[in-house]
């Protein structure tokens, strides 16, 4: 028998997810990999680059490097932190806001193909035993 590694398949579920968003997203000027900082900005907004980096697992130089293409495309703004003068938070545009809820939109599509011909009961064991890995790789 062949050894199943839980990593092959979040890796495949990634690929899949980022495939079936990508198309409609660049077409709207963005990449499938910039889709998570509009969300994570969207759902914090006036949150630091630090927090962000912390929240999402990433080195800070990508953070960084990632939130200028934000700002410069147009999706984000950087504004002096008020109280903090070394630091700088963040804040999504209306086109940031337009593309969070595409973006909300077509994960929910995503979910519900995926998702489909599952019972709820197996909905709601899938989430539970999703949620039990997160939080032990925390």
């Amino acid at each position: 028998m062949q050894e199943q590694l839980l990593s092959h398949y979040v890796d495949g579920l990634h690929r899949d997810v980022s495939f079936f968003c990508g198309e409609t997203l660049r077409k709207n000027g963005i990449s499938a990999g910039l889709m998570y900082f509009i969300l994570y900005v969207c759902k914090h907004p006036g949150c630091t680059p630090a927090q962000l980096a912390r929240d999402l697992a990433l080195d800070r130089a990508y953070v960084l490097r990632t939130i200028n293409k934000l700002v410069d495309n147009g999706f984000c703004e950087r504004v002096s932190h008020p109280t903090d003068g070394r630091a700088t938070i963040l804040y999504p545009t209306q086109k940031g806001e337009e593309i969070f809820e595409m973006s909300r939109d077509l994960l929910h599509r995503w979910d519900l193909c995926v998702l489909e011909g599952m019972t709820e009961t197996e909905k709601e064991q899938l989430f539970t035993l999703l949620k039990k890995i997160q939080t032990k790789g925390k």
